[in-house]
């Protein structure tokens, strides 16, 4: 059963829109929510009718031409600066916006009284609404696809653009980078700040290669753990990975000890038995010796 911290009722404002949408937490400890937009049937019916005068609405009237799911991002009162620098970010990064970055629709007022309750401020939080861009996270891709070459150049491609624009995405972690139909999409700008004109990204790129190759190691070192998936005992050793088996050829510490009694035991029968009249012991005895046994 989901906590119901997790799920609830929004109540947005958004210009001249007064909504409630269902949202559902999409990050634990974090105020972002998926939101289910409920339809409007005014702009159903501009949509079929007009779809010329739909085109100028939408940047005129956002909040009447939204799609069914959006991102709702609200304002962490310890974090406020990053709010606003995320604001500041995505109306710079504008020619972006639905390709590589997701499209920011505009600043919204929330009311959630169920929040509220333990909040001294009654007052509406401030939140933006984001598009949900459909991808897979860079992070939740099978280690295989991360070290593609394919891969790595979209990463490339995304941060030269970023590099254009002047901008530091300034959180270079696999979770914030979306692939979307062979494309790179970058989110999560809180952290962004100018770039310097005389530098470029390429520190960031090379944090996102390094996250990448220890992945890669991370999953050939549980891959040979599951070749060998618990201690065994060869030649007496106890060893975990196949890297711990002695080369072939090589006499092990036991072996040693089962030989040197072998030879013990063989010089000290003759005496033994000679005193009992035999020279050799009877047949089908069997002798054992620190690591090794005859049988006669």
């Amino acid at each position: 059963m989901e906590d119901d911290e997790d799920c609830g009722i929004k109540d947005i404002q958004f210009g001249f829109r007064r909504f409630q949408a269902p949202a559902k937490r999409i990050y634990g400890n974090r105020n972002v929510f998926l939101l289910d937009v409920p339809p409007n049937p005014i702009t159903s019916w501009l949509l079929f009718w007009m779809p010329q005068l739909v085109r100028w609405l939408q940047r005129l009237l956002p909040e009447w031409f939204l799609p069914t799911t959006v991102i709702l991002k609200e304002r962490n009162p310890t974090k406020a600066d990053s709010y606003e620098n995320e604001i500041d970010t995505y109306l710079h990064l504008r020619s972006l916006q639905g390709t590589h970055i997701p499209r920011l629709f505009g600043e919204v007022t929330v009311n959630d009284p169920h929040a509220q309750r333990y909040q001294i401020s009654k007052r509406p939080t401030p939140a933006i609404l984001l598009e949900n861009v459909e991808g897979v996270s860079l992070y939740n891709l099978p280690t295989e696809e991360l070290g593609n070459p394919r891969l790595l150049r979209e990463l490339e491609d995304i941060y030269n653009l970023l590099t254009e624009k002047g901008v530091v995405h300034g959180d270079p972690k696999l979770h914030n980078f979306l692939r979307v139909d062979q494309r790179i999409v970058a989110i999560d700008f809180e952290f962004s700040y100018p770039l310097p004109s005389d530098i470029t990204n390429e520190h960031e790129l090379e944090g996102l290669k390094s996250e990448i190759k220890e992945r890669e190691k991370q999953a050939q070192e549980a891959k040979l753990e599951r070749l060998v998936p618990g201690p065994v005992i060869v030649n007496g050793l106890r060893v975990r990975k196949r890297t711990d088996l002695p080369p072939s050829g090589t006499t092990t510490h036991n072996e040693q000890r089962g030989d040197e009694g072998l030879s013990t035991l063989g010089a000290q029968l003759p005496k033994v038995c000679s005193r009992h009249g035999r020279v050799g012991p009877r047949p089908g005895t069997t002798y054992g010796g620190r690591g090794g046994e005859v049988v006669w």
